[in-house]
């Protein structure tokens, strides 16, 4: 102990000199870097239950780092005062000698605040080095540097391929991207508009789902310019999309694999709801059997739901009508249920592409991974989302320029791998 301090009555001579270094009096002050913003009282014996007490106190409150804890002990007894050293938007305003309001409009809208007022709130904030919370700027103030992206799921494999399209062209532009997903509901996916606008998103984009009449009520009451990617709209009234004709690519599809060779090919389509996917691709493959001439059978198409076990259960039902049908290639609506069916083929015995072909539809990164690789349609999924946020940007830089109306149809390819063989016909 320091000399001021031995001998005084109270205090223990083997308290640690770094946690106690203070003269004793009526009235003592020590402080700890904790605290809560509050003031308790304690009850102490001598200076060793003081110090005791306190750190019990301390540590029963949770107090951390960011937090000073000052701790006034009298002869008996000790009050803890603590004071928030974190700088917020109180802080500033009690500095500035203005309203929190005040302060957040300097933050938010500083357009609205008098040059005086804003400069004096702006020099506060550059000598307490305070910086505003992100999440609560976000939540509080129109960003016109936001877009909307409202998507059905998250978990199809082709979200992430147009994401970083969307993402990458977004940060190019200057703007940050807002995701809302719907989770497959349709009454969530609707309430996502709402999110979306409550957020004050200055345009937003949404995927996957075919935008009919019903949507145009919610959409209009939003405000904002809307664009669709990988879907379209329906009926009188039309909004900007950007996709491939899914009609077209699996017409050229079917022309692929007649080059090859293949005269009796089948399809694992996706539902016939699905008016977005499903629907055009079925089509796109009758029309090509149709304009070459091939036979088209119920037992030549199975349907999915876009997932690996879907494809397998209706490779199935093709491979079991094979003695019959002669089938020699199937094509799928997409990747994942193209690798189903090879699994399938592989199960029963067969090789691909040596005894049945199978082609896949998106080029996923996974046909490049499956054994063998997936011969596939390609669809251009970060042009996609590049074409969908230019679109989308210029209209809001633009509001009184006319938007393209209608679909914009951005081109697929055939890729070429290893799952399909040619036949001799």
């Amino acid at each position: 102990m320091s000399n001021h301090a031995k001998g005084n009555e109270g205090w223990n001579d083997s308290l640690p000199l770094s946690l106690f270094d203070i003269p004793f009096a009526p009235l003592l002050i020590c402080t700890l870097v904790m605290g809560m913003g509050e003031t308790s009282h304690l009850i102490y014996a001598d200076a060793r239950d003081l110090m005791l007490k306190t750190l019990d106190f301390c540590f029963r409150k949770r107090y951390h780092s960011n937090q000073v804890l000052t701790v006034i002990a009298l002869r008996n007894s000790i009050q803890v005062e603590v004071e928030d050293l974190r700088v917020t938007i109180r802080t500033v305003a009690r500095q500035a000698g203005v309203s929190v309001a005040t302060v957040s409009r300097v933050l938010n809208t500083p357009e609205q605040v008098g040059l005086d007022t804003k400069a004096k709130v702006q020099a506060v904030i550059r000598d307490l080095n305070f910086e505003p919370s992100a999440i609560a700027r976000g939540l509080s103030a129109h960003h016109p540097d936001t877009l909307g992206l409202l998507v059905p799921g998250i978990t199809d494999f082709f979200f992430n391929e147009i994401y970083q399209g969307i993402d990458l062209t977004a940060q190019h532009r200057g703007f940050r991207i807002l995701l809302y997903t719907g989770q497959y509901d349709q009454e969530r996916i609707l309430k996502g508009f709402s999110f979306l606008h409550q957020h004050q998103v200055s345009g937003i984009i949404f995927m996957s789902k075919l935008v009919a009449q019903d949507y145009f009520p919610i959409i209009e009451r939003v405000g904002v310019p809307v664009v669709l990617a990988l879907t379209e709209s329906t009926g009188e009234r039309q909004l900007p999309a950007f996709k491939v004709d899914d009609l077209r690519a699996t017409f050229d599809a079917v022309s692929y694999l007649v080059s090859r060779g293949h005269r009796c090919i089948g399809m694992i389509s996706g539902p016939l709801d699905d008016l977005v996917a499903g629907k055009p691709r079925l089509d796109g493959y009758r029309r090509g059997l149709e304009h070459y001439g091939l036979p088209f059978s119920e037992d030549l198409v199975a349907y999915g739901e876009y997932r690996y076990d879907h494809g397998y259960t209706a490779m199935g039902k093709i491979l079991a009508a094979r003695p019959t049908t002669k089938v020699t290639a199937v094509l799928a609506a997409d990747d994942e249920m193209a690798i189903g069916a090879m699994r399938r083929a592989f199960d029963e015995g067969l090789q691909v592409p040596q005894d049945i072909s199978v082609m896949g539809y998106d080029n996923l990164p996974m046909a490049n991974m499956a054994m063998p690789k997936l011969t596939t349609v390609a669809q251009p999924f970060a042009d996609i989302g590049h074409a969908v946020v230019e679109h989308l940007v210029g209209l809001i830089e633009k509001p009184r320029q006319a938007s393209t109306l209608g679909t914009v149809y951005l081109p697929h390819r055939i890729v070429e791998r290893e799952s399909v063989t040619t036949v001799n016909r």
